[in-house]
């Protein structure tokens, strides 16, 4: 298993995985460089292409690039535009897929004349995700437990041997110290008074998407057969929040060329080092973009064409941890009871009401203070996560989401 952590610049070039091989580092000293990203698929859909520049390897500025020139060009003479969607983002006019047979060309030009052209890219063999799966066990000897997403795949043509995987992970949070109703303020200082009234709006469950932020990597070259078998995409501690009610993973494979699994190994050797980011450090992994009109442009990035699969999971953290305890919740839950009015005159309530620090749990007993509070007022309150779950996402069902 490979995989490669993102860092700030190579977050910009990872998703760009064909390539020349061998790969070198190349010795230059240069004070910016082009960064070029683009993956096309084999499925129908707006494209992306992404245009940057950046500057010595040893920073980490970056700029998108506007008013760009990007196309696609397919061997049977397709040509496929693309319009800037948000500086240095560029999406295709109309949606479209690679079609197999058919090799791809990547063309940009910037407004300051230069152009720039990739190699000729062909469309990898397919292969799809047999099983995805998620399974309780330990790892590192026993180190840490938690949950595996493991993914199954076979090509029985043995075309396929490089794979990337990518996924996008989806969770529901519920806040644990929930209340129908909120506090809000009636009147200021220096007469205070605060009330309550129902919520608005659902804030007890929301809903929180997060994409895979590493590169990861398979290979089947060193086995009998082009077959994936309990592949680990990801794992998650069994104290990670996300875990704690139910949980879906999208994940989706890419079959992708010899090169580019080879460009993704220097990737990780590199980042394994301080070597791209060193002072030391004056050259740069050459892609496979070229300039078209000087030879000496430094060009960072990749284009490729990949076919893809993906498949989709949901699983409850009781269905493997039944009768434990959830994991913590990411901040701490102590009630407290802010007075309205303390003895320098000012209003611990008010400000956390305006300043929506605390939310509202449940009425207080000033009288009897149960709870042994050396300051208390009106409510008992709690910081604002605990209370409103849209803190860590939102409120909107996700369209794929099935209880």
């Amino acid at each position: 298993m490979k995989i490669i952590k993102y860092s700030f610049l190579i977050s910009c070039i990872l998703l760009l995985v064909n390539c020349i091989d061998p790969f070198e580092i190349e010795a230059t000293e240069f004070k910016s460089a082009l960064v070029i990203e683009g993956t096309i698929t084999d499925q129908e859909e707006i494209q992306r292409i992404m245009v940057s520049r950046t500057f010595p390897l040893d920073t980490v500025l970056m700029t998108g690039l506007s008013a760009v020139n990007v196309n696609v060009l397919d061997s049977n003479g397709g040509v496929y535009a693309f319009s800037e969607t948000s500086p240095g983002d560029y999406r295709s006019n109309t949606p479209f897929a690679a079609t197999a047979g058919l090799t791809y060309t990547l063309k940009v030009a910037t407004s300051d004349g230069n152009s720039y052209t990739s190699e000729e890219t062909a469309v990898p063999a397919k292969t799809n995700i047999d099983n995805l799966y998620a399974d309780r066990d330990f790892k590192d000897d026993g180190a840490e437990e938690g949950m595996f997403i493991y993914v199954d795949s076979y090509d029985a043509t043995g075309q396929s041997k490089y794979y990337r995987y990518e996924y996008e992970e989806t969770y529901k949070i519920i806040a644990p110290n929930w209340s129908a109703s909120d506090a809000y303020i009636v009147s200021p200082l220096p007469n205070p008074e605060v009330a309550i009234r129902a919520k608005t709006k659902e804030e007890r469950v929301a809903y929180n998407t997060v994409a895979s932020n590493t590169i990861i990597q398979e290979n089947t070259t060193e086995l009998g057969e082009d077959r994936v078998n309990k592949f680990p995409v990801r794992f998650i501690n069994r104290e990670n929040f996300i875990l704690s009610h139910r949980y879906s993973i999208l994940v989706r494979q890419f079959v992708q060329s010899r090169a580019a699994f080879s460009y993704y190994e220097t990737l990780e050797l590199l980042s394994g080092t301080e070597s791209l980011f060193s002072q030391r450090q004056s050259g740069f992994l050459e892609g496979n973009i070229k300039s078209d009109t000087n030879a000496e442009d430094d060009v960072v990035g990749f284009f490729q064409v990949s076919t893809v699969s993906e498949k989709r999971l949901f699983f409850n953290y009781t269905d493997f941890f039944e009768g434990e305890s959830l994991p913590k919740y990411p901040v701490d839950c102590t009630l407290v009871s802010p007075p309205i009015i303390n003895e320098a005159g000012a209003s611990p309530l008010l400000v956390a009401i305006e300043l929506e620090t605390l939310k509202y749990v449940e009425e207080y007993n000033q009288e009897t203070n149960p709870n042994n509070l050396s300051e208390f007022g009106p409510f008992l309150m709690v910081a604002t996560p605990c209370g409103n779950s849209t803190f860590y996402g939102t409120n909107v069902v996700p369209d794929f989401w099935v209880e």
